[in-house]
């Protein structure tokens, strides 16, 4: 009589499918990167024009270079154009932060910070850096939810469905073979050892 896939032997094949299926979509992914880079960079115009935030980001980089050029002047004037920068600043990030509500991708923990005590700043440089990760996210996204993008899809779909097999009910000799059937379909070389199967089809 078979006897199912034991407990120890159930979380060995879940922890090399998860590797197998990890090392096939990394090379997929690397494939792409360079796409992927390369198209982010030209969306990144488009990107900011969206967000509707050139104008703070122009502002900000006018008032932050009149700053800087003041920096070694009189304490009165160089806080009144640190008000200016903070001023600026803190539009800039409110309307990034209304824009984090609809982006589940992004994290504004990167948000560069404004620090009163600085003496020049580079706010609009660090805004910049910020959002071209946020729209390489983004780009990145959008491919893998293009038809290019499937390939990725159909693995995790496979993989879920294996993983889903060594939680079954299933005797542990069906369970091995289909998931090397699944293997089979994408590609991931996974040898099963005919003594596993031996062993788990004795009585």
């Amino acid at each position: 009589m078979s006897k199912q896939i034991s407990k120890d032997n159930r979380e060995y094949w879940l922890n090399k499918l998860k590797t197998k299926f990890y090392d096939k979509k990394e090379i997929i992914e690397s494939l792409h990167q360079n796409e992927i880079n390369d198209q982010s960079v030209k969306n990144f115009p488009t990107f900011k024009k969206r967000l509707n935030i050139e104008k703070e980001l122009l502002k900000l980089k006018k008032v932050q270079k009149d700053f800087n050029e003041y920096s070694t002047s009189y304490r009165e004037v160089l806080e009144k154009k640190r008000d200016l920068v903070r001023s600026y600043y803190n539009k800039l990030e409110e309307k990034l932060r209304g824009w984090q509500e609809t982006r589940k991708v992004w994290n504004n923990d990167n948000i560069p910070s404004f620090l009163d005590r600085d003496k020049t700043y580079n706010l609009s440089e660090g805004f910049d850096k910020f959002l071209k990760e946020l729209c390489r996210l983004e780009t990145k996204k959008a491919f893998y939810n293009s038809k290019k993008g499937q390939e990725l899809k159909d693995l995790d779909e496979l993989e879920e469905k294996a993983t889903d097999l060594l939680h079954s009910d299933m005797i542990g000799t069906e369970v091995l073979k289909q998931i090397s059937l699944i293997a089979k379909q994408t590609q991931i070389n996974m040898t099963i050892p005919s003594e596993t199967l031996k062993q788990l089809a004795k009585g």
